[in-house]
Formats: structure tokens, C-alpha cells, sequence
């Protein structure tokens, strides 16, 4: 997927040809163009009007404050004023002070003490609203995932592990556990700035809006809740790469809306606003201003972050290098791992210590990153691997129970797991990819255990032309044949070789 907006896809967005425009739309070019032939014929075209950069020693002039029985503004139409550099619809990206970017301008009002008081249960939030059985939380964490999510159940309702990039950290989670979505201006803060006065229904569009894809946001679990209901002039995101795009969409959602700013909030955004790689100009003329027209292809780049969702992936460590073509059941090529060897019942050693197996990278070239992967027995075992454990092309490296080589048995594990164990009769270890994709899955029974030694792969399968023409498929450990009693006797007495090729059955 090419450069877009900062988060993918981007929702509900709409763009028209030139053959589906509106007939009163064309009028108006027609007119707005023959205003110009006339302007040539009878003298100069007049000059456009002088937008006001925001004010920092001075508030700029505001419109009077929303009145209690006000309704929510429109929906802003495309500016179509050519300011210098503003480059609006322009596939122009370069971001300097010689492009402008038009604003909005709040409506202020302060906080009347005798508001009704806030009722979050007023505000209906996470519903199904299409009877997928996928509410709002599930359809955000699905559509902002940089790689397919994986679910809890096979009814693909409940979002359990993908690839979100927080914008208020700048860092990236697996684990859909750790993350929240979260309203960008919250909802007790709509509540206080008008949406008090909104009906139910209303209230309920709000709290769970996809029209625009920074309204709700995937974000840091614990940013999120430091920042509670609180607005920017109490609470901005610890990444400050990110503060001037927090800014604007700040304002975009409040005008959206038709909410209104106390004047310390205003004066927070335009501090946010001023360290903004582009000139931020106020429309307080009551002129109207489209931000999202402007603002088209240059989130990620005000965001401080990625805007291309493959290069995103990969610089993620999804994959380590290129884009390889598709292996077996549209796993890439790139991180087909096997799994070669398995410890479930070791002698000199408890099992909860030294219960350990092994998977092997064919690739001749490409590094596996197994963060963001899942270990799991195919029922209620299983472990999230959350930091970087690189695999790299041709080796094998040991996974276990304890890393503790005083206490496993002098076994060098690689990482350690916790939350799965090897039964010593029959059980399963599947390998799943962050996407959800299972690499691996090796079944195995009561025949395939071995008191005090581990069960090995033949490695003669891992030597044949495969391997080279990297065509090797998760299939090539699958017939009990190939497996057997591993041989090598280990420093602790036991048999096996983690971390290392098998010997041969």
C-alpha cells in the first residue's frame, strides 16, 4: 500500500471524479471562472483575503461563544483558496513554513459551573452496529492493525494480537491487551463543550464514530489513562513528534462537532500548533475550512511516523528484509520457521525446568524476528513473545521453560516462555506469525515421548535442494517417520541437541 494517511485504512473516505459532481457545484466553477475572465477584461482580480497566522502574544479575534441552544456546525466543504504553499489536494509533501494550513477557529467558552453532570453511561460506547459481532473496539484495532489481526475465537469477534503503531508513544504493540481506543477529544470532554445539550442517539454517534480515522484512535493503554478527560491544556502526548498533528485533529474533531474551547485549551493548541512543521493559519472570518482536504497525505509526516503501511511493517522487524513472495498458505516465504526438536520430559531436571523445544529458519537469507509471535498448544496454552528474539537464516535456537542454565540442566535457551507447557503424553506447539498466519503446527502422542531425552527431526528432510531453492513447506515435519530418540548425550546426561542440527535417526 502506497503513502496515505497516518492510520490504515483510512475510514469512510470518500473521493469523487469530476463526472459525479454535483450540477450546482459545476455552476459555481463556471461562475467563479467567468469572474475571472471578467476580472482580466475590466481590471485586476481582486486579492485574496489575509489570513491571520495564530498569535502567540495575542489571542487572534474569536467568534462569540456557542449559546446553549446552538446547534452542531455543519460538515466544512473544500477550501478552495490557493494560499501560498498551501498546496490543498497538492501531491506536493514537503513540509516547511512556506506551506500554509488553515484552521478552524473554536468557538470559546468557558465551563459553567451549573452543567448537568457527566454520565458515562450516557454515552453508549462500543457498539455492534452492523451485527458482525465485531463492536467499534474490534472494527479500530481490525483496520489500524499493520498486519491481520488475529482473534480469540474462530467467529473473528474479539481482537486478541496485530501490529498498532501508538501515536502518543511512538511505539508499536502486538498484544491487543495493551492497548485502548481511545476518543482523541474524550467524551466527558464533548460533554463539558457541548455535547451535553446532544440527545441519546447522538451521544452514541459520537462515542463510537468512524468517519473520520482520528476520532478514535489505537493507543497506549497507560498514555491513554494518564490522560483521562483531560485537554491539552492539562494532558499532551509524551511523543512530541506528534503534538501538532494532535493539535489539528483536535480542532478538527471539536469543529466537527460543533464543540467549543475554554481559552486556556486554545491557548495549549496553539502552543502545540507553533512547533508544526507548516505555517498554521486561523480562519476567524467564519470562512469555511475543510482540514481534512488539506491535511490529505500529510498526516503520517506531521504524526512523526511511517505513513506507508509495508515500509512500516517491515521496519516493525514483521519481516527483516524485502517482501518475499508468499509461501504456504500465504505465509511469507520469509518466516516459514519449523519446528525441529522437542524436550517434554527431561530426567536430570523437573519438567517446569528443563522442558524446552526448537524451531529452525530454512532461509538462506532472511532474519526472523519472532516478536509479536505466539506459542500456543491449540487450546488454553499459550505465550505472547513481546521482545526481540532474531532467528537467523539456516539456525536453530531452543525456546524453554527456564533460561537458567544452573537450573534447566545446562540447556542455552534462547528465550524463555511461560504459560506453556509439553505434556508428556499428547499435545500440540503451533507457531503463529503476528498476522494469525499458524507457520507451524506439530501434533504429537504418548509414542513420540522419551524419558530424558528429546524427540529430534531427521535433519535429512532440512538437506535437500528445498532448503536452497527456499521452496521447503511447514509440511516437512509432519510424518512421525522422520522423527526419533534423540542420541547425543548432554552435559546434564539427558539427550538432545537444542540449538543445534539433529542427528540423524
Amino acid at each position: 500500500m502506497g503513502s496515505a494517511d497516518f492510520r490504515w485504512p483510512r475510514r469512510r473516505r470518500r473521493y469523487h471524479s469530476a463526472a459525479g459532481l454535483p450540477v450546482a457545484f459545476l455552476v459555481v466553477i463556471f461562475l467563479l471562472i467567468s469572474g475571472g475572465v471578467a476580472c482580466n477584461l475590466f481590471g485586476e482580480a481582486p486579492a485574496l483575503p489575509d489570513v491571520p497566522p495564530i498569535s502567540f502574544d495575542g489571542a487572534p479575534a474569536r467568534p462569540s461563544p456557542v449559546s446553549p441552544s446552538a446547534t452542531p456546525a455543519p460538515s466544512p466543504t473544500p477550501d478552495s483558496s490557493e494560499l501560498p504553499g498551501s498546496g490543498s489536494g497538492s501531491s506536493d509533501l514537503t513540509l516547511d513554513k512556506t506551506r500554509v494550513v488553515r484552521v478552524p477557529q473554536l468557538a470559546l467558552a468557558e465551563l459553567d459551573p451549573a452543567l448537568p453532570d457527566y454520565d458515562r453511561r450516557d454515552w453508549n460506547h462500543w457498539v455492534d452496529t452492523d451485527g458482525d459481532c465485531q463492536d467499534t473496539r474490534a472494527e479500530v484495532l481490525i483496520e489500524e492493525s499493520l498486519t491481520s489481526p488475529s482473534f480469540a475465537s474462530a467467529r473473528n469477534c474479539r481482537v486478541v494480537a496485530g501490529n498498532w503503531l501508538g501515536p502518543y508513544t511512538g511505539e508499536r504493540y502486538d498484544d491487543a491487551g495493551e492497548v485502548d481506543i481511545d476518543h482523541l477529544v474524550p467524551l466527558k470532554n464533548a460533554h463539558l463543550s457541548g455535547g451535553w445539550r446532544w440527545n441519546k442517539a447522538r451521544k452514541e454517534d459520537y462515542a463510537n464514530s468512524t468517519a473520520a480515522d482520528y476520532h478514535l484512535i489505537a493507543v497506549d493503554k497507560r498514555a491513554n489513562r494518564a490522560k483521562g478527560a483531560r485537554g491539552p491544556e492539562e494532558w499532551q502526548p509524551p511523543d512530541e513528534s506528534y503534538h501538532c498533528l494532535y493539535a489539528l485533529d483536535w480542532i478538527a474533531v471539536k469543529a466537527a462537532w460543533g464543540l467549543t474551547a475554554t481559552a486556556a485549551e486554545w491557548a495549549a493548541l496553539e502552543a502545540m500548533l507553533a512547533n508544526c512543521p507548516v505555517t498554521v493559519a486561523v480562519a476567524d472570518d467564519g470562512s469555511p475550512v475543510d482540514l481534512d482536504f488539506q491535511l490529505a497525505g500529510l498526516r503520517g509526516k506531521l504524526g512523526g511516523l511511517d505513513t506507508d503501511r509495508d515500509s512500516a511493517a517491515k521496519s516493525a522487524g514483521l519481516v527483516s528484509d524485502g517482501s518475499p513472495a508468499a509461501g504456504p498458505g500465504g505465509v511469507s516465504a520469509s518466516r516459514l520457521l519449523l519446528i525441529t526438536e522437542f524436550m517434554p520430559d527431561p530426567a536430570a531436571v523437573r519438567d517446569s525446568a528443563g522442558e524446552w523445544f526448537e524451531i529452525y529458519n530454512p532461509s538462506v537469507e532472511q532474519t526472523v524476528n519472532l516478536e509479536g509471535w505466539t506459542i500456543r498448544d491449540g487450546g488454553r496454552d499459550e505465550h505472547r513473545i513481546a521482545i526481540e528474539v532474531l532467528v537467523p537464516p539456516g539456525a536453530y535456537l531452543a525456546l524453554g521453560r527456564n533460561s537458567d542454565e544452573g537450573l534447566n540442566g545446562g540447556i542455552e535457551v534462547a528465550y524463555q516462555y511461560g504459560g506453556f507447557n509439553l505434556a508428556n503424553e499428547e499435545d500440540t506447539i503451533e507457531l503463529v506469525d503476528p498476522a494469525g498466519h499458524i507457520v507451524d503446527s506439530l501434533a504429537y502422542h504418548a509414542d513420540m515421548v522419551f524419558p530424558g531425552a528429546s524427540t529430534s527431526l531427521d535433519p535429512s528432510p532440512l538437506d535437500s535442494e528445498a532448503v536452497e531453492s527456499e521452496t521447503l513447506d511447514a509440511g516437512a515435519n509432519d510424518n512421525p517417520a522422520d522423527w526419533c530418540r534423540a542420541t547425543n548425550v548432554m552435559d546434564n546426561g539427558d539427550y538432545g541437541t537444542p540449538g543445534q542440527r539433529n542427528d540423524v535417526c
